[in-house]
């Protein structure tokens, strides 16, 4: 038999308690965050069908997710985020009133590649609001997200929000839809890091024939003449008669969409050439306007004017950017930048991101935005609008970390009990026992190592007090508790803690103070 160890899977943590302790604060502190502006907790599956995902999650995710055929034939996988789980939930089981606030935290699976802060399995905790549209919703998931880090303590932190909705309006105006639209939208920020050019490659990577003529496929030598006379939705719905009398089993992996799609291209090849370089000008242009709210708002009014688009995606902005002002937040760390589009398929408006200087190249703590149109796309019968985001929360403790603040680690159990000698061991359970019916939190040392060497390791690991059994404990029935940071001695009776919580098993609301009745004297 192989003795070979069995290793770790790459891109995922063994957490020891401290590690583990910590992560938790940092979780729980961004979950009482929260639930101080009315949002409550709700869990969803860690396995999720993939087409949850296939359906609007995007290249980004869609590309590094873990999916997998079960016993049963589904096509599984774990999911990547949280959003599309809740979304799912509720189209499932609509909320009888909107809106809805709640608040999600659990591991999430990506196949990334790996370095510090970018794992294949980490943590997101965050909220999703159903059914309120405006700035003043946006405005305040913001600023619920600044708030959160606010009470951590972090300093060092910059948020940076834009509106994808600017492109999705030029896109619809030049007639754009279906794969090349998810392309340029996905591509927003990859203008700016690569230059036009590598849009164009992937482009044609992703679609070969996007530009081309017609050319030899059987299906387009079939296609209607187009003429000046003749409406596009004319063609569009001759197109889709002639492929359903071809039979839907003749399309391959293409949906009866996309090939309508394709084919309407290739009667208008110039055009839509032409409305590709267009948008992709805008998206250069776009994509340089960033900094300082009013002059990006400015900057952004004029080319919106020299493209012919309206300017309403600006004046929400505006409007969220003044509400974020009465909501107290700190206008030192925010900025604007219309080139932000956070990669995702389900954005619709307003998205943001928060970034922090000390994690170096995986900086960002924190996405979101608004996703009006997720609820339709995964089956809802009506519209409902929504925004949320998620922390990172492995990111958010590096962070504390590079800032040098302390997570809150909680300290180890309230007190540690030490059997004084083999012979005390069964008393020494009792008093364990007493105490956490008590609403102490207790170790009870199970090594039966000698006295001094407990006492060191009790001193180590943090432990508030320490309880020693020994023969005068077991004959007068007391616990004596001492305080590890200056010495003081409390004595308690065990049959007074015993009559103040009899009922087996029971205790009190967790931190409960132990009672002063049983005092029985103090030491230093």
């Amino acid at each position: 038999m192989e003795r070979r160890a069995v290793e770790r899977v790459r891109g995922t943590q063994d957490l020891w308690p401290a590690d583990a302790r910590q992560l938790e604060v940092v979780r729980r502190r961004l979950e009482e965050a929260f639930a101080g502006f009315g949002y409550r907790r709700m869990d969803v599956p860690v396995l999720e069908p993939a087409e949850l995902h296939l359906r609007k999650s995007g290249l980004e995710i869609i590309s590094k997710l873990y999916a997998f055929d079960d016993l049963g034939g589904r096509r599984l996988c774990l999911r990547p985020e949280l959003t599309a789980s809740v979304v799912r939930a509720f189209v499932a089981q609509p909320a009888p009133r909107l809106p809805v606030k709640v608040f999600s935290s659990g591991s999430v699976f990506r196949y990334e590649r790996p370095s510090k802060g970018r794992y294949r399995q980490f943590t997101q905790s965050g909220v999703e609001l159903f059914g309120a549209s405006g700035a003043l919703a946006d405005a305040e998931i913001v600023a619920l997200a600044m708030d959160a880090l606010d009470r951590l303590g972090l300093v060092d932190y910059r948020v940076t929000i834009g509106h994808v909705g600017i492109l999705g309006e030029l896109l619809s105006k030049l007639g754009l839809t279906g794969r090349v639209r998810t392309q340029l939208l996905e591509s927003l920020e990859e203008t700016r890091r690569h230059g036009l050019d590598a849009i164009r490659g992937r482009l044609h990577e992703l679609d070969p024939d996007l530009f081309d003529p017609l050319g030899d496929d059987p299906v387009e030598r079939t296609l209607p003449a187009q003429s000046d006379g003749v409406g596009e939705e004319h063609v569009r719905a001759s197109l889709t008669g002639l492929l359903s009398k071809m039979g839907a089993e003749r399309l391959g992996r293409r949906s009866e969409g996309d090939i309508v799609e394709r084919l309407l291209r290739k009667l208008r090849p110039q055009s839509h050439r032409e409305a590709v370089e267009r948008a992709l000008e805008f998206m250069e242009r776009l994509g340089g306007i960033r900094g300082e709210p009013r002059e990006v708002l400015g900057a952004g009014r004029d080319l919106l004017q020299a493209f012919g688009l309206a300017a309403a995606p600006l004046e929400s902005l505006d409007r969220t950017v003044h509400l974020l002002e009465a909501f107290g937040a700190n206008f030192h760390r925010v900025q604007l930048d219309l080139g932000l589009s956070r990669g995702l398929q389900y954005y619709t408006g307003m998205v943001f991101e928060i970034d922090h200087a000390g994690l170096g190249a995986e900086s960002q703590l924190c996405g979101g935005g608004r996703y009006d149109d997720l609820f339709r796309a995964l089956g809802a019968r009506a519209p409902i609008p929504a925004l949320g985001f998620a922390f990172g929360v492995e990111r958010v403790k590096l962070a504390l970390e590079a800032e040098g603040r302390p997570s809150g680690e909680p300290r180890a159990a309230d007190v540690f009990v030490i059997p004084g000698t083999p012979e005390y061991v069964p008393f020494a359970a009792r008093v364990a026992t007493t105490l956490r019916r008590a609403g102490k939190r207790v170790d009870l040392d199970v090594t039966g190592r000698p006295l001094k060497t407990s006492l060191n390791y009790a001193d180590r690991e943090g432990y508030s007090q320490v309880a020693v059994v020994g023969e005068a404990e077991a004959r007068d029935e007391l616990v004596r508790l001492r305080d590890m940071g200056d010495g003081r001695e409390q004595a308690l009776s065990l049959a007074d803690l015993a009559r103040e919580w009899p009922a087996e098993g029971a205790r009190p609301p967790g931190g409960a103070q132990l009672p002063r009745a049983a005092e029985a004297g103090r030491g230093h």
